[in-house]
């Protein structure tokens, strides 16, 4: 009994009777059409009309929606008028044309529900509004562009969309985790010691980070949706597909080294080395860390503005550590040549290149920024596709 009540709560939980879209759209729909029928000018009903069709849970949906319904309705009353006006046709071949009109027009715009508004204005107009046509197609459209306005108004500032902000939550989540497993791997370069492998844990560690990355691209398709029209070209979607990047190679990198044995702290110049390491790990850890705060900053202020000026001071020092690193591997691979096995050397220096890769991936950290007008003014550059861990190719 207990069990069934539970999953009949979770499934409420996930499937709730009523949702604040809903409540938005019979509050935003119940003025309008309290406006509409006081309002003197005739056929104000279709301002509820226009509400009740065009607003959704999202602010994309609605401009799309609304966008289509405009440009149908002014394909409409544009052929309405020309036709019924213009052309001394038979009406069945008249309206027969005009609909054929509209698909053809409909099909050239991309139009996928707009044509449909067209046709439904000839036919209406023609056959009910034949002695009023040339003004009701008019005051139609007037009611119709009013009702889009108030829809996206509604969209946009009653009960939004938290899709933007959910997401980067979740890209601050992983990053944090990512910068965690960093910081582990730093204190464990730096122990005395072979040091634990704890390959079970490093194994759920990377599935989990994976199916963080997976969860978050798929919230990425819902946060694309209040980007509007042609998010490609938005600041944020540049923005998300900069982090996608980074968050990914990072994975990678840090599920690199927790396929490798733990690092051996033997002579002098291994020591150095693991230490230099450790530094590198632990600035890029500073780095994620920082992103996570600006990138909560950007979610509680609500703006789209974000810029990574701030990141280059650490940047640069992390390029300068990697050059350092760099140097102490061919030290230390000359110094330990003899003394130490071949698959150890190996192991070593994989290690050591997996690092470096972090100061290439600190790179795109720092081009961060979708608020200023040059990026605003230039296309997004394109990323090389690479191959992350769950072998896909990242965009």
């Amino acid at each position: 009994m207990r069990n069934a009540t539970t999953q009949t709560k979770r499934r409420l939980n996930q499937n709730p009777w009523l949702l604040r879209s809903d409540l938005r759209l019979a509050i935003v729909t119940g003025l309008a059409a309290g406006f509409g029928l006081l309002s003197p000018i005739p056929y104000g009903y279709y301002l509820p009309m226009t509400t009740a069709t065009v607003l959704s849970s999202s602010y994309g949906n609605a401009l799309k929606l609304g966008v289509q319904r405009l440009l149908g309705s002014l394909m409409g009353v544009l052929l309405l008028i020309i036709f019924s006006k213009s052309l001394a046709l038979p009406l069945a071949l008249a309206i027969g044309m005009a609909l054929a009109s509209t698909r053809l027009l409909g099909g050239m715009l991309g139009l996928e529900v707009g044509y449909k508004v067209a046709g439904n204005i000839i036919v209406m107009g023609w056959l009910v509004h034949n002695a009023t046509e040339t003004t009701w197609g008019p005051l139609r459209l007037v009611w119709t562009a009013l009702g889009i306005a108030l829809s996206l108004w509604a969209s946009r500032w009653i009960w939004p969309s938290q899709a933007i902000p959910d997401l980067h939550r979740q890209q601050g989540r992983l990053m944090q985790v990512i910068a965690e497993e960093l910081s582990w791997e730093a204190s464990r370069l730096k122990q005395e010691g072979t040091g634990s492998n704890r390959s079970q844990r490093r194994e759920t560690e990377r599935n989990h980070l994976l199916h963080q990355l997976a969860a978050i691209r798929l919230k990425r398709q819902d946060a694309q949706l209040e980007l509007g029209l042609n998010p490609e070209q938005q600041p944020l979607y540049l923005l998300w597909s900069q982090i996608d990047w980074m968050c990914s190679q990072t994975v990678s990198v840090v599920s690199g080294m927790a396929c490798l044995p733990p690092p051996i702290h033997g002579p002098g110049p291994l020591t150095q080395l693991h230490h230099q390491e450790a530094e590198v790990l632990q600035l890029m850890e500073h780095l994620l860390t920082m992103l996570v705060r600006d990138l909560s900053t950007l979610t509680q202020t609500g703006n789209s503005a974000f810029t990574a000026a701030c990141l280059h001071k650490t940047v640069t020092a992390l390029h300068q550590e990697g050059e350092r690193l760099n140097q102490q591997l061919t030290s230390t691979c000359k110094a330990v040549e003899g003394d130490l096995p071949r698959p150890r050397l190996r192991q070593l220096i994989v290690r050591t290149t997996l690092i470096e890769q972090l100061v290439v991936i600190s790179d795109g950290i720092a081009t961060m920024s979708n608020a200023s007008s040059s990026e605003r003014g230039r296309k997004p550059q394109p990323i090389t596709p690479t191959q992350n861990m769950d072998g896909q190719k990242d965009d």
